[in-house]
């Protein structure tokens, strides 16, 4: 087990100095002395600092925010095809993106502000919609709500897109695709505290997500309430997830592919998991950066859409396995 997480940290270190190091001007480990040292030239430092550390630091704090959200969201609903997506919380933020490059264009500061807001509202509306009173949290109506209210804001965004100017489609399309778009430290800073604290009360509660899988019966037998306990991780999973939405735009299926690449290490729901899908995460959203930034030759490909390429085809293979383990 400790020879696993090891090597995992050590993926991480690999796939955070490839981000920083690797790109059209490539930083070697001589470059990166010589920062140390203060002998290296004005624009080293500047692409290091003002450049690729900043958006290394946001992707890889974004694919830990993301990993974890995911492991919270599989394990409340007991779905493994469970990510933040399910919940309307990419398609939320990016609606209200859009409405707000609409209609008041002036600048890009507020867009992580009002990703944030649009994920939250998309969240909230999903829980008001499946929930009942005095009844269980269900987690079917809640991947219902999800499905439904995902299709309505995907049907608004297609709306809203087209009435948009040429300059802003473009713009529009790359953040929605998931390019980790001009980075700053300031950002960092923003997003930072969310995370940590976030993450912190989901690696304390861990344990209790275990409950949720004796059943309803034996857990109402405990004297657990199902209702809070449900509640308290679907906040923690959107907090996580729409507090840095709005900073990355949609990265979706690294919350479905982190958890089960971790599970599939330790071999079980435990905090361990939950670190490992958060740090996976990283490695995920790291990599796929990395290599957007290499495939072309002029621009680059944005990390959600490298993420798609391997997420789509799994999502497709755990529907399959799972319509054939339920025949």
């Amino acid at each position: 087990m400790k020879k696993k997480v090891i090597i995992v940290s050590f993926v991480l270190i690999a796939a955070f100095l490839a981000s920083v190091m690797v790109g059209k001007t490539f930083l070697s480990f001589r470059v990166l002395l010589d920062m140390l040292q203060g002998t290296a030239s004005s624009s080293q430092v500047l692409t290091l600092f003002s450049f690729r550390l900043p958006r290394a630091c946001l992707a890889l704090i974004a694919g830990m925010a993301f990993g974890f959200s995911g492991f919270a969201l599989q394990g409340v609903t007991r779905n493994a095809l469970a990510d933040a997506s399910i919940l309307g919380i990419n398609n939320g933020a990016g609606l209200f993106v859009i409405v707000y490059l609409g209609f008041y264009a002036q600048g890009s500061y507020l867009l992580p502000l009002i990703g944030v807001i649009g994920g939250l509202s998309a969240a909230l509306l999903v829980y008001f919609i499946a929930y009942k009173y005095r009844q269980l949290l269900s987690m079917e109506r809640v991947i219902l709500a999800g499905i439904a209210v995902n299709a309505g804001l995907a049907a608004g965004t297609l709306l809203l897109t087209v009435q948009l100017s040429k300059d802003r489609y473009s713009f529009v399309t790359s953040w929605l695709s998931g390019a980790i778009w001009g980075t700053s430290w300031t950002q960092i800073i923003s997003l930072l505290p969310w995370v940590i604290l976030l993450a912190g009360a989901l690696f304390w509660t861990v344990p209790l997500l275990n409950l949720l899988g004796f059943g309803e019966e034996q857990a109402i037998s405990l004297g657990v309430s199902l209702t809070r306990l449900r509640t308290w991780f679907l906040l923690l999973a959107v907090g996580l997830a729409a507090s840095t939405v709005g900073f990355t735009g949609n990265l979706a299926f690294v919350g479905l592919l982190a958890p089960h690449i971790a599970k599939g290490i330790v071999g079980k729901e435990s905090r361990t998991a939950c670190v490992l899908s958060g740090m996976i995460g990283s490695i995920l959203v790291l990599a796929s950066d990395t290599i957007g930034r290499l495939i072309l030759t002029s621009g680059e490909i944005p990390a959600g859409i490298i993420i798609s390429l391997v997420g789509a085809p799994y999502f497709l293979y755990l529907l399959i396995r799972q319509k054939a383990s339920s025949t």
